[in-house]
């Protein structure tokens, strides 16, 4: 039996929440191509989900089967992300991803976005601090333009802490673009963090 492409998009939405929730997928295309083919669906984008419709399946995943576990997963890496922006207060950290927007689970990462003149800036005071750290780079997307910038990765109580560093030119404002959304990544400060806690 077919199944009409509505229903096959949204089982594939479904699908691809359940990879990001249970098993860590942080990648959403990768997310749907193999939500795709476990549903015996189309890998080509144009009859995929859209980030955005994966995002509400995602909510929708968390609040029918798995909202008591997740409240106290939730809780841990917001605390996670209020001692990481107190001491890196002085690189202008911002909370972003999955901890800011309430969907993170038990293989979630905590993301700062931090701003520095240099990278080294950050990895030498990481250094002095005598925290172990992984460095990478990630393609980011400002206005129209995509360039990979420095990434950081460390561990807090076991919880992943990702560290995206960018330069200090004024042109980053309006902050990266969600690859999510296609509109500026929200993100929050530490007294806006410390208030989702505290309405938790």
């Amino acid at each position: 039996m077919n199944i009409p492409d509505k229903n096959t998009r949204q089982l594939v939405a479904e699908e691809a929440a359940r990879l990001i929730y249970d098993e860590g997928y942080r990648d959403y295309r990768l997310a749907k191509q193999k939500a795709a083919v476990r549903m015996g669906a189309s890998t080509q984008s144009k009859s995929q989900p859209s980030n955005e419709e994966i995002e509400v399946a995602l909510h929708d995943y968390i609040s029918l089967f798995a909202e008591e576990e997740q409240i106290p997963v939730l809780r841990h890496h917001r605390e996670i992300a209020v001692e990481a922006l107190t001491f890196l207060k002085d690189f202008n950290p911002y909370l972003t991803g999955a901890a800011l927007e309430g969907t993170s689970g038990p293989l979630s990462a905590v993301t700062l976005f931090l701003i520095a003149n240099r990278a080294e800036d950050v990895i030498f005071f990481m250094e002095e601090e005598q925290i172990p750290f992984q460095t990478h780079d990630r393609k980011v997307r400002f206005g129209n333009k995509q360039n990979y910038y420095p990434l950081l990765r460390f561990y807090a109580d076991n919880v992943e802490v990702e560290l995206m560093i960018f330069p200090d030119t004024g042109q980053n404002k309006g902050g990266p673009i969600s690859p999510i959304t296609g509109r500026s990544s929200k993100r929050a400060d530490l007294k806006k963090v410390k208030q989702l806690l505290a309405e938790m």
